[in-house]
């Protein structure tokens, strides 16, 4: 029985020629998972919120697009949705309106605490979880309405690689234990593609082809389609035709144009986010730094570019700091874009040439984020600190953003990245710091970083057991 049903639908928003959708047709079974696929601006994030009724866009809208069931909705940023201080009241928020007793939302509560293991945090402020944590309250609260379809629009954006396992992990028991239809768009497919059912591709609004998953993997790979590449690596190559590259150690000496050292941080008195941390990046060099969720990467980024000022400790910086926040939309104040930076080179490179008079608010998650970035580079510092750089970009976007990275590195910049994209860290960063707890664990080059981890490391990694971590480390013999 057809849980999703959509047909030639099309869809323009207000003062807009183009139309953002046109012509989607496709049908999802009740208990299957489809995926939305997809690069920048594909109409992905427009297609899922038109099947959240109170989340739809204004706009003409021409076609059908029927759910059988009703629909809860997860967006990419965990803050998005959240309307309560307190994780209990965050779940028993949309219970209130249902006519039930408080002895009855109680139970229905502690219940679903304990369906998605979040029993300890019920009493918790929700400004004190992490991403991940806050992104599965989101999840839990959404199922407390017991919707038939969950529409997922890229929820692991900003999550770190074990909070996305966990999070994932709870969608597909939702799936088996109450045959949940999933409608999902998500980059970093690893988790659930063996589970997903049915692909849906998507190209500037139009259906390039909906079918099964193997169906849709062999016409990826038949195309060399550019999206063939948000696909799991196991589906793309041989393995037994893979050989792996020695490590050639043939760095030279680069100068640390910026240092932290013994640096203390806190928010709240008595709170620290940094404890004793100390950091070197390098000029030329991709410097990423990863952790886990509230391990405070962005907090040492802030502390970087001066935003946060340490109680404790000393930075010292040659040359001038810009720094790309991880919530973009904090960097715009204009009413077109065309106003927030100049359009030319640099927005032709990153391919938003056409965005230049729309309203910053009004273009798609990898626009904006690209818009940001164009903004930080017109400053012309000496050393970019990028906050999740990647979040909201396909796989071609994110080939795009590594050959920009590699050109600022051979001008002799100084770039410092973090980032819960393990698989970009893996295949761009020189040299790569582990956070935990306010605390630099451990710096190394690349792929010995990635060579000596179990769950922070890319998916080559895995299967080659630490020889290779990115594809520019294996020579494929086909």
């Amino acid at each position: 029985m057809e849980a999703v049903i959509c047909k030639e639908l099309s869809f323009t928003y207000p003062n807009r020629e183009q139309k953002a959708l046109q012509d989607i047709s496709f049908t999802v079974n009740r208990g299957e998972i489809c995926l939305v696929m997809g690069a920048s601006a594909a109409g992905k994030s427009t297609l899922l919120q038109l099947m959240k009724r109170e989340i739809a866009p204004a706009g003409t809208q021409h076609g059908s697009l029927t759910l059988a069931g009703t629909v809860g909705y997860v967006p990419q940023y965990a803050e998005e949705f959240i309307v309560c201080d307190k994780v209990r009241s965050e779940l028993s928020f949309g219970l209130t309106s249902q006519g039930l007793s408080a002895d009855e939302i109680d139970l229905l509560t502690a219940e679903t605490a304990s369906y998605f293991h979040l029993e300890e945090k019920l009493g918790a402020d929700i400004a004190t979880l992490s991403g991940g944590e806050k992104q599965l309250v989101n999840l839990a609260a959404v199922m407390m309405l017991k919707p038939e379809i969950l529409v997922l629009d890229e929820p692991c954006a900003q999550l770190d690689p074990v909070s996305s396992e966990r999070f994932i992990n709870a969608v597909l028991r939702l799936r088996r234990d109450f045959g949940t239809t999933v409608v999902i768009c998500e980059h970093n497919t690893e988790l659930f593609f063996d589970e997903t059912d049915k692909i849906l591709l998507l190209d500037a609004g139009r259906q390039v082809i909906f079918d099964s998953k193997n169906t849709v993997v062999e016409y990826l790979k038949v195309a060399r389609h550019p999206m063939r590449g948000a696909i799991p690596l196991r589906c793309r190559l041989n393995a037994s035709s893979l050989t792996v590259k020695p490590t050639v150690n043939n760095e030279e000496m680069k100068a640390a144009t910026l240092t932290a050292k013994h640096l203390w941080l806190a928010y709240d008195k008595g709170t620290d986010i940094l404890q004793d941390c100390s950091f070197e990046a390098y000029q030329g060099k991709i410097n990423a730094v990863i952790g886990a969720n509230g391990s405070g990467k962005t907090t040492l980024l802030k502390a970087l570019a001066g935003v946060r000022k340490p109680y404790r400790g000393k930075i010292k910086a040659n040359g001038k700091i810009a720094m790309l926040a991880q919530n973009v939309h904090d960097l715009f104040t204009k009413d077109i874009c065309g106003e927030e930076v100049t359009f030319g080179k640099i927005t032709d490179e990153l391919g938003i040439s056409d965005v230049a008079e729309c309203h910053p608010y009004d273009i798609s998650g990898g626009q904006a984020q690209r818009l940001a970035l164009a903004k930080v580079l017109e400053q012309g510092a000496d050393i970019l600190l990028l906050d999740e750089p990647t979040q909201g970009f396909d796989c071609v976007l994110k080939e795009k953003l590594a050959a920009l990275l590699y050109d600022l590195c051979r001008q002799g910049k100084t770039v410092v990245i973090v980032s819960h994209d393990i698989e970009f860290v893996g295949a761009v960063a020189d040299d790569v710091s582990f956070l935990s707890r306010g605390r630099v664990m451990s710096t190394a080059p690349r792929r010995e970083f990635f060579a000596a981890l179990h769950f922070y490391t890319t998916a080559l990694s895995r299967v080659t057991k630490g020889a290779a971590v990115s594809l520019k480390d294996i020579e494929n013999g086909d």
